[in-house]
């Protein structure tokens, strides 16, 4: 991973000093500069001082340091940011407004202030959202979506439980997320179903459907639609879909920390009824590239599923939604085109078939 430079500022006195800066697995690497030894900033406590995305050099902070801060002055940072630490592209938002924002006793200023501008601030909104919330709901409606997709081609949605397929699949899961250092907990499961399908739920949970594996070719091809799911997953896309539909309840829910059955239920159908956005599906296909490359795994399994999709069907089926909705699969194809494409098959022959026997009783 490259070093870049920067100047820090630990809030005590007006020094600053000429830091090194890198991308870490958990987060920003900060060593140099005075510190005694290195510290490392996780990626979920990152917070924005300035507007990042349109001023150059930008300055960052971090909830487990209030008052220092961080003065960067290279671009390249920004795409890792869009994947790790995608809060920092909302509204920069004070310490002083944040505790107004979690206090129960600004809830009502706070619902009146965000009802006009939901649309806007929607995205920020999810990124406040805890990681334990999101799993939470996810696993209260997680069935329930699974028989709806499965309902589709007349199966019964049996969690697939082949111990070799699982070793392997785990194995594949457990190499993307230490390559991207998500502070998800990625639980990937295989639906025997037929539907040529798979989905991603907040907070982690991804289902795959046994029709999905027999169509995919090799094992880049399901590499690549796994990192995929996962950058719906970190880039918080469902969650701001949810947050856009439910709007001023939602926001009452998470300041009151009251997940009630009428919430889950809403959050639920407005997940089953979704299809990603333009900008969403480029967002995700672009973090899947980039984790991808980080796991030095092929990157050409991208454009070979979405190519396949555009000769077998000549665009996405109507059921595979969920997967993507825009842009088209020949769009899509052309991806990876011109990518020096070095790094290695994400399985074994055997791991391989592993997985695609996983429903194999």
């Amino acid at each position: 991973m490259s070093d870049y430079h920067g100047s820090f500022n630990d809030g005590s006195s007006a020094n600053r000093h000429d830091v090194s800066v890198r991308i870490d697995l958990s987060g920003l690497a900060i060593s140099g500069g005075g510190l005694a030894q290195p510290v490392v900033w996780p990626f979920e406590e990152l917070e924005a001082v300035d507007d990042i995305a349109k001023q150059v050099p930008f300055r960052i902070g971090c909830r487990c340091w209030p008052d220092a801060r961080l003065t960067l002055n290279d671009q390249r940072l920004l795409a890792d940011f869009r994947i790790h630490a995608p809060q920092l592209f909302g509204p920069p938002v004070s310490r002083r407004l944040r505790n107004v924002v979690l206090s129960i006793a600004g809830a009502g200023l706070l619902g009146a202030s965000i009802w006009f501008g939901l649309p806007l601030a929607s995205q920020w909104i999810a990124s406040i959202v805890p990681i334990k919330w999101e799993v939470f709901l996810a696993d209260q409606f997680a069935d329930e979506l699974v028989k709806e997709f499965a309902s589709m081609t007349n199966d019964e949605p049996r969690v697939c439980d082949n111990p070799e397929g699982l070793k392997a699949l785990d194995g594949l899961v457990a190499e993307l997320a230490d390559a991207g250092g998500s502070p998800y907990d990625f639980n990937v499961q295989v639906i025997d179903g037929g539907l040529n399908n798979a989905f991603a739920l907040p907070g982690g949970r991804i289902f795959i459907f046994r029709g999905l594996l027999e169509f995919a070719q090799s094992p880049d091809q399901l590499a690549a639609v796994v990192a995929h799911e996962m950058g719906h997953v970190t880039l918080q896309h469902g969650t701001t879909a949810i947050v856009q539909g439910l709007g001023i309840s939602f926001v009452f829910s998470v300041l009151l920390g009251d997940m009630g059955g009428g919430i889950v239920a809403a959050a639920g159908e407005i997940l089953l009824r979704m299809s990603y956005s333009r900008e969403a599906e480029a967002e995700a296909d672009r973090s899947a590239i980039a984790l991808l490359q980080k796991a030095d795994l092929k990157v050409v399994g991208l454009s070979n599923f979405f190519e396949r999709l555009a000769e077998e069907d000549g665009d996405l089926p109507a059921a595979l939604q969920m997967l993507s909705t825009h842009p088209s699969s020949e769009q899509r194809a052309q991806l990876t085109k011109g990518l020096e494409d070095t790094g290695r098959s994400a399985l074994s022959d055997k791991e391989w078939q592993a997985i695609r026997d996983i429903c194999k009783q």
